[in-house]
């Protein structure tokens, strides 16, 4: 889902056939939906607009879904996206995962349970990743931070031996060792 998950998720669906974009909205209607006609208007919206998921039709006039998806990609990398076709063969499956990075491909005529359960996990998917990448990046934080403590551990240590080891009694008191005060 987008940064604030009280926010409805942003779809933008593209497809020449208007018919269809109706339809797709109507059973789409509890996100925020924006559905447009043309691949080269969808991505002029792209550059102002974040969306969480894509659905593009794959035969468009102009540039075809893949195509679409592919420049996509440049404008918004998380994007989830989906190819809907009444034309699906091998390679051209192929080159839109391959090369744009399809995350589900939905026929035409689809089922509209088919839709929306691939909407949500598409949208679940991306939420996955998101945290992921924020856990990742925690991680990340979370390494610098003991390199420089074990640094400066280190440097203590070398400036004063001993200084950083504790010698621990069964108890849980601190054992002193009077040669060290010597």
């Amino acid at each position: 889902m987008t940064e604030n998950s009280t926010k409805k998720p942003k779809i933008l669906l593209v497809d020449d056939e208007s018919n269809v974009l109706r339809a797709i909205t109507r059973l789409l209607k509890g996100y925020d939906i924006t559905a447009l006609t043309s691949a080269e208007e969808a991505l002029l919206i792209a550059k102002e607009v974040k969306f969480d998921l894509v659905i593009s039709d794959f035969r468009m006039p102009g540039m075809n879904g893949v195509e679409f998806l592919i420049k996509l990609i440049v404008i918004q990398p998380q994007i989830i996206r989906m190819i809907l076709t009444g034309y699906a063969d091998l390679e051209s499956a192929q080159t839109a995962i391959n090369e744009a990075g399809v995350y589900r491909f939905i026929n035409k005529p689809w089922n509209n349970i088919e839709i929306t359960n691939a909407v949500k996990s598409g949208l679940e998917h991306q939420r996955i990743l998101l945290e992921n990448r924020q856990l990742a990046d925690q991680v990340r934080e979370q390494q610098i931070l003991l390199n420089e403590k074990d640094k400066a551990l280190q440097a203590l240590e070398k400036e004063e031996p001993g200084i950083t080891q504790v010698n621990w009694a069964d108890d849980g008191s601190i054992i002193i060792n009077e040669e060290d005060y010597e």
